[in-house]
């Protein structure tokens, strides 16, 4: 798998809006050109941070075959961009919609290999090492956060 983090750009526009994001609060995450996500471009894979509140977890969404993955994830970073940025991301939930279930084990590698690349606006050239932990066993969810 080939995840990159990159700019959402203008010409993704069509392509953000059919995916049908929507953030924490379950309101349509609006398209900004200036967005970033990790996307692996043969799969058509898209990973989103969607945002979260005071005394809540971080909320990111997965778009894997159309559906949405939920996932609560604790972000940490540690040393600065002089220095070189270590990102800890610690996946500790994560939803999976019923009607993708059976493709669970390509999905947690998707979530791995994703968050692998993700460096939340961190230059590339300041990031020093990017870890990723899945600390959960996935729950199974009737519908995905995008109503589908």
């Amino acid at each position: 798998m080939s995840f990159v983090y990159e700019m959402v750009g203008e010409e993704n526009r069509e392509l953000w809006e059919s995916i049908g994001w929507k953030n924490w609060g379950e309101k349509p995450l609006l398209f900004y050109k200036r967005d970033y996500w990790s996307r692996d471009k043969q799969r058509n894979i898209f990973l989103v941070g969607i945002g979260g509140y005071i005394d809540m977890p971080e909320y990111y969404d997965m778009c894997y075959k159309g559906r949405m993955i939920r996932m609560e994830v604790a972000g940490k970073t540690e040393g600065d961009r002089n220095v070189g940025v270590t990102f800890l991301w610690d996946i500790y939930n994560i939803y999976i919609p019923r009607s993708i279930w059976e493709d669970k084990d390509d999905i947690l590698l998707a979530i791995a290999d994703a968050f692998s690349v993700y460096r939340n606006l961190t230059p590339e050239n300041a990031v020093k090492e990017i870890r990723v932990k899945i600390t959960c066993e996935p729950k199974c969810v009737e519908t995905d956060y995008n109503g589908r």
